[in-house]
């Protein structure tokens, strides 16, 4: 029987600095992306299609053999400019044929997870932002009917602005009212809108537990997370910050002795070993995703 270390999955949000600075094992050929990770002992990549699905059928095709050989796990971040909660019907529908596009590319790759930003669009106020939440909602269900979602599943993540839709219970809700749909729980996102809520292990555990007495454990198995420290300010998320930056003195709550950004690797791991979960991470750390993983990953197989 496989150790529950070896389910885990730690990776990186796209190409990581570090990656094209490798001139021996990575440099400007992608495509040793796969043995680049495999040789820092990582085991996942979200392939980031941010600006548009551009990728072409037989580089798809390219990439799934890679990873398999490699045993590098795929996931897909959608384009940032899918907005099913806006009130341009025009947009609602360009957003679909993005969610069908992104189904092909998954198809292609074997992946089976698509990550997408609930986004805005909706206008202002809590009736319309409700408003624009069940459009959302009623847009992905309706565009599911021509999917295939037997094995691929759409993952709207938490929204690092307090403005944008994609709070911890709308995330919840979506996945409610969807059933293609799983969570990706963005923590830094979910600690930036919350007013810096993630200081602890306990506190991620209460968060994943909501998703686990809401949902169900089945999807808190399958729940996809970004992982690293955030800096936010009144209106949630500021800047992607490294696990080994520090926030100036001047900065620090005068209650505080803490210099460090948050969320905090050890607690994240120590969260999820105490509900005895194996997730996909992905590392978003600014410019420093491999290092990230690697330690997430460290902490997960040696203790903190």
């Amino acid at each position: 029987m496989k150790s529950i270390c070896n389910k885990a999955k730690f990776g990186t949000a796209g190409f990581p600095v570090n990656f094209f600075a490798d001139k021996a094992g990575g440099g400007k050929n992608r495509d040793n992306i796969f043995v680049w990770l495999q040789n820092k002992g990582l085991n996942a990549l979200e392939l980031q299609c941010t600006y548009g699905i551009k990728m072409k059928d037989d580089q798809a095709v390219k990439y799934r053999k890679l990873a398999e050989e490699y045993g590098i796990y795929l996931s897909i971040h959608a384009p940032y400019y899918i907005s099913l909660a806006s009130k341009n019907k025009e947009v609602v529908e360009r957003s679909k044929q993005e969610v069908v596009k992104g189904f092909k590319l998954a198809g292609l790759l074997d992946a089976t997870r698509i990550i997408f930003h609930p986004g805005g669009g909706y206008g202002k106020g809590e009736a319309e932002r409700k408003a624009g939440l069940q459009q959302l909602i009623d847009a992905l269900n309706e565009v599911g009917k021509q999917l295939d979602t037997s094995r691929i599943r759409i993952y709207p993540e938490i929204g690092g602005k307090v403005n944008q839709l994609g709070s911890l219970d709308e995330i919840i809700e979506i996945c409610k009212q969807v059933k293609y749909a799983r969570p990706c729980l963005d923590l830094a996102h979910l600690h930036a809108r919350e007013n810096g809520s993630l200081k602890s292990k306990e506190s991620i555990v209460k968060a994943l537990k909501k998703v686990e007495t809401e949902l169900g454990r089945t999807a808190l198995e399958e729940t996809h997370f970004h992982m690293y420290p955030v800096s936010y300010g009144a209106g949630g998320e500021q800047a992607h910050k490294t696990f080994a930056e520090r926030i100036e003195t001047s900065q620090i709550n005068l209650f505080e002795s803490d210099d460090r950004y948050y969320p905090r690797a050890e607690d994240y791991i120590a969260a999820i070993k105490e509900l005895k979960l194996s997730p996909v991470t992905i590392c978003e750390a600014h410019n420093t995703q491999d290092v990230g993983a690697m330690l997430m990953k460290e902490f997960w197989e040696h203790g903190i």
